[in-house]
């Protein structure tokens, strides 16, 4: 049996649980270094993190951000750098890394655990010095302890199925890390932010249990006199049945024997409730590096030009760290010393800064013109057939010359 039938499959992760509960100092507990409880009161744990929908929404924009950028493999061939379709890597990271999952979806669990764990571990399939066969993505729990030896090399210690660990050398690994605080592990970001996650749950159970076991009366009608049963159903029915509903609103009300009506208002904005929530969303999307408005938040909507301005500052302050973070990782742990000197691994960051039509031709104007690009370069990016003679750089000024002296020439 080998080593891959015997590790666990990828699963949700487990929550954690309060000092009250027997399971808090089991294997994972808070007891054993687990995520603690936040001072709200709630126990913050992957799985309940994930339950807080702005979570949710800030770890889906991560993921499925990353999970539609290309990443290619580079050959650099003297000044020229083209695509290593013919690499045995290429497929893996472009296409499908195994033999169950796509590329899109490799990178968008890769990201998830980065943006959840800190950490995501990938077995590398193969025989020793031959090419890797597929790349194995372990679960988040599988990997439980990663360890430093003498040597500076690292052993990670891998909880098989049947319970037993094996210690896996770091060779047979790649490891993408988050922040890291001592260079060997990633720290887990739910940890550190539990307080604000905490709230944020907090608040969303409040709301419920103020909604489902709250007292919320639409009118509160007070009589100077002591009614028994049989007369506060009667006056109870005769309100209801002449004033209740939608299409008996705005009617003359009239109420006699002295009674008074009262209309109460919710007191949630008293308390500064939804000042709070909008605050924890804002510290989230900071936690997580997303603009309010990629998860449909914010006070006000933004501008054409405002909006630009925001995607721009996500592609480069959110997107662009962590695929340059995995491009170093895959030049650490896919590549051989050998290859690095020939190979790379880069993400094509393009498709997010992709303007309207207008935009884009103006843009493709300027590099042709400058000659950045020629124009079979930007038909590729438009997913357009190249045409004979669209290798070459020409500028707009160029070309009319080029016109000009062949036409004096023939005259």
């Amino acid at each position: 049996m080998g080593i891959i039938s015997r590790m666990p499959r990828p699963r949700a992760a487990l929550p954690t649980y309060p000092p009250w509960d027997d399971r808090y100092y089991s294997p994972g507990g808070a007891y054993y270094g687990g995520i603690a409880p936040s001072s709200a009161g709630i126990n913050v744990s992957l799985d309940s993190a994930m339950r807080l929908i702005t979570v949710q929404n800030c770890v889906r924009v991560r993921a499925f951000t990353i999970s539609q950028l290309p990443c290619h493999i580079m050959e650099k061939q003297g000044e020229k750098k083209l695509q290593a379709i013919d690499f045995y890597l290429y497929e893996k990271l472009h296409d499908q890394p195994n033999s169950w999952m796509s590329a899109s979806e490799f990178w968008a669990m890769a990201e998830a655990h980065i943006c959840l764990r800190g950490n995501f571990y990938v077995y590398k399939m193969g025989i020793e010095g031959r090419p890797i066969q597929e790349l194995i993505p372990l679960g988040p729990d599988t990997v439980t302890k990663v360890e430093q030896n003498k040597d500076y090399s690292i052993t990670y210690h891998v909880k098989m199925r049947d319970g037993t660990i094996v210690q896996i050398p770091g060779n047979k690994f790649l490891h993408f890390r988050g922040l890291t605080l001592d260079g060997i592990t990633g720290v887990n970001p739910i940890e550190y932010a539990r307080e604000a996650i905490g709230l944020g749950l907090a608040s969303n159970q409040f709301l419920g249990q103020f909604f489902s076991k709250g007292m919320h009366p639409g009118a509160i009608l007070k009589h100077p006199l002591v009614l028994n049963a049989p007369a506060h159903a009667n006056l109870q029915k005769n309100l209801k049945a002449k004033y209740e509903g939608l299409g008996k609103s705005h009617e003359f009300m009239l109420l006699d024997e002295g009674m008074d009506i009262a209309f109460p208002s919710i007191k949630l904005v008293d308390a500064q409730f939804l000042e709070q929530m909008k605050m924890n969303e804002a510290q989230i999307c900071g936690l997580f590096r997303v603009p309010l408005m990629l998860i449909q938040s914010g006070d006000k909507s933004p501008t054409y030009a405002s909006s630009e301005q925001f995607m721009i500052a996500y592609s480069v302050y959110g997107v662009t760290p962590d695929c340059v973070n995995y491009e170093k990782a895959i030049r650490r742990d896919l590549l051989t010393p050998q290859e690095r000197k020939k190979y790379y691994a880069k993400f094509n960051l393009a498709g997010l800064m992709r303007g309207d039509f207008k935009t884009r031709m103006e843009g493709y104007q300027i590099a042709i013109n400058s000659e950045l690009l020629n124009p079979n370069e930007v038909r590729n990016l438009e997913d357009l057939n190249p045409y004979e003679g669209g290798n070459e750089y020409r500028t707009r000024t160029s070309s009319i010359k080029e016109t000009k002296n062949k036409k004096e020439s023939e005259e």
